[in-house]
């Protein structure tokens, strides 16, 4: 209970501090739900020329909701700000499971907020979504990709905290690019994983097998990669 009231701490420090970044947060949302939406519209409108680049681009760009933007996010290339933020946190001294307490909490706070806003908005610009699936199967959806998103967030915590800056962002590009090759692959098979989804979550709803899959592969995702980001951070050099 106490470490994780000092990992909430830090979290409250670094939003009090960076609340300016919140607007291009908002921002950000905002246009992913616009051109998803509009994306998702168009599918559903026509399915029988379902194309895999919105599978791509669900793939690639679902993750990014668990972060937001911060000084560190755009600083973390060219001054390797994370690497730095580590060894701050190791001077002080912070525990290193505390950091990872703090990394998940960053984590849940970052995709329920741009969920609430990327989701929220993608309903009303997506008008077949609003006509063909009830709100427990809206939802079901939403938690059917955000558990995707999860799922991923445990391997980018992993690379943030493991490696440096220009490291990070190699290790970012293989999974941008296995996300992009899983589409095709799909496509190659004749599915659409975002159809698949919408019909799940119409037939399902909260019942969806998928959602429940995807919602169980990010609770072991992050298990699994907590514990292993854990020992790197013990052993880690931070010079």
């Amino acid at each position: 209970m106490e470490n994780t009231k000092k990992a909430w701490s830090m979290i409250v420090k670094d939003l009090r501090g960076e609340k300016k970044y919140f607007v291009w947060t908002i921002i950000y949302a905002a246009y992913m739900a616009f051109t998803f939406g509009m994306g998702v519209r168009a599918q559903m409108e026509s399915p029988q020329v379902a194309s895999p680049v919105f599978d791509g681009l669900f793939l690639l760009l679902i993750p990014m909701l668990g972060f937001y933007f911060s000084r560190r996010s755009f600083k973390y290339l060219s001054e390797d700000s994370y690497t730095q933020m580590l060894a701050y946190f190791r001077a002080l001294p912070i525990p290193d499971h505390v950091v990872i307490a703090y990394r998940l909490m960053q984590i849940f706070l970052a995709f329920l907020f741009n969920g609430i806003i990327f989701f929220g908005l993608m309903y009303w610009i997506a008008t077949p979504v609003r006509n063909e699936m009830s709100v427990a199967g809206y939802l079901a959806l939403a938690l059917t990709w955000i558990g995707y998103g999860i799922m991923m967030s445990g391997a980018y915590m992993y690379f943030e905290f493991s490696k440096h800056g220009k490291a990070y962002f190699r290790s970012t590009l293989i999974l941008l690019a296995e996300a992009v090759i899983g589409a095709l692959l799909v496509k190659i098979c004749g599915g659409n994983l975002l159809l698949y989804s919408f019909e799940e979550s119409v037939r399902w709803r909260l019942l969806s097998p998928l959602m429940w899959i995807t919602l169980a592969a990010a609770a072991a995702s992050l298990i699994i990669f907590s514990r292993i980001t854990l020992r790197k951070l013990r052993s880690r050099d931070l010079v």
